[in-house]
Parts: C-alpha cells; sequence; structure tokens
C-alpha cells in the first residue's frame, strides 16, 4: 500500500492537469464521452488497487489481533482460564486478560473501542454485509446508502487506525505480560509500525471523490 500510494501522487496530479484540459475544451461533455474515461481510467485502478490493499490489511489486523490475544492467554493464564476465554470475542479477552494479569480495567479504553470497531468491520466483511452501511439486518445493509462511499482519503484513514490498533494491542499485551515469551517485541509488528508511518505523512484535501493528495 505505502508503494500504491506513492504512484497516487504523480498520477493524480497528471490526471488533473489532463481533466483541467479537457473541461476547458469540454465545459458541458456528455456522461459516456470515451475520452473522460481514457483520462480517468488510469487514476481509477490504481484508487481500486489501494481499496483492495487497505481492506486486506484491516481484515488481516483483525486475525492477527485474535491470534495475539489467543497467544497472549496460552502463556499467561492457566488452562482452566484461556480455554473459556476462546468463546469470547476479542474486545472481551481484552478486557478479562488485562484486568486478570495486570488489574487494569480497559472499558471505556482507546485500545477497547478501537478493538471493537476493528471486530465489527470483519464481522460485516466476512458476513457478506457492506462494512461501510448499517448492519441491522441483511436488507438494511444492502438498501440504504451510505452518505459517502469510501474512497482513498477515509479508507487510508481506516487503515491508520484499524492496523495502529493492531500494532497498540501488540504494545499492550507485550507490556503487561508475566512470559518473557510474550513480553518482547516482534520484527513483524515493528515493520508494520513503519510502514504505519509512511502511510501518516499522507495528507488528503477534499472527500472521497475530489481530494488533493499532500505528502510531508
Amino acid at each position: 500500500m505505502v508503494d500504491l500510494l506513492l504512484d497516487l501522487m504523480p498520477l493524480h496530479d497528471e490526471t488533473n492537469c489532463r481533466l483541467d484540459d479537457y473541461f476547458a475544451g469540454n465545459p458541458e461533455p456528455p456522461d459516456d464521452d470515451p475520452e473522460f474515461g481514457q483520462i480517468c481510467d488510469p487514476l481509477w485502478g490504481l484508487e481500486l488497487r489501494i481499496k483492495l490493499a487497505a481492506e486486506l490489511a484491516i481484515l488481516m489486523s483483525a486475525f492477527a489481533a485474535e491470534e495475539r490475544l489467543n497467544m497472549f492467554a496460552v502463556y499467561n493464564v492457566a488452562r482452566t482460564i484461556a480455554e473459556p476465554l476462546e468463546k469470547l470475542s476479542p474486545p472481551e479477552k481484552l478486557q478479562v486478560l488485562s484486568a486478570f494479569v495486570d488489574g487494569r480495567d480497559m472499558s471505556g479504553d482507546n485500545l477497547q473501542g478501537t478493538l471493537k470497531k476493528l471486530v465489527a468491520w470483519r464481522n460485516a466483511y466476512a458476513h457478506g454485509h457492506c462494512y461501510d452501511r448499517p448492519v441491522k439486518s441483511l436488507r438494511r445493509n444492502h438498501l440504504v446508502h451510505p452518505a459517502d462511499y469510501p474512497g482513498v482519503p477515509s479508507l487510508v484513514g481506516d487503515v491508520a487506525r484499524m492496523v495502529g490498533c493492531y500494532v497498540a494491542l501488540c504494545d499492550h499485551l507485550a507490556s503487561i505480560s508475566l512470559n518473557p515469551y510474550t513480553g518482547g517485541g516482534s520484527s513483524e509488528t515493528e515493520e508494520i509500525r513503519i510502514l504505519l508511518g509512511e502511510i501518516g505523512r499522507y495528507d488528503f484535501e477534499g472527500d472521497n471523490t475530489v481530494y488533493n493528495v499532500i505528502r510531508r
């Protein structure tokens, strides 16, 4: 995703320049003008690849977060406690494990809240719901349209928050671990942290449809 964002800036600028020239000669172009599509197709294709990369990163972060919680339980609490925890959701596991191992109340904590959002995103995605819409019923989920569809600006923000949640969870569990095996950091987590830092260098002005991208 970092490489795709790096490609986005020059292509976005080039497309905007070509569109300025296009609209200068076509103030009111027809909806199905093939020239407009030819100008925008490369950018649209890259935006789609960024969307797919973002969704994959968030989905795998959700899986990895639960795996990390399960591993922490196995190495830090007795089997009679760890096994029943398997039935709980990741936010519930975090709540119980933190309270049992460290005496820490995670209710209302930012990590707990973000983890709930990550799990809700995964559940909506995994069960065939549109993850950006209400999920009270299948009919409502597919027929009630959101005010704003996901685009590159919102997806980059989602990755920063959701994947960042996984990194924060790893840090939290390492800080309260009783077992040295789960008490240290990992090269994988550090690599993700670096990549998130690169993603965080991008700022977006505008909305998901019309935006400008800036790299700090």
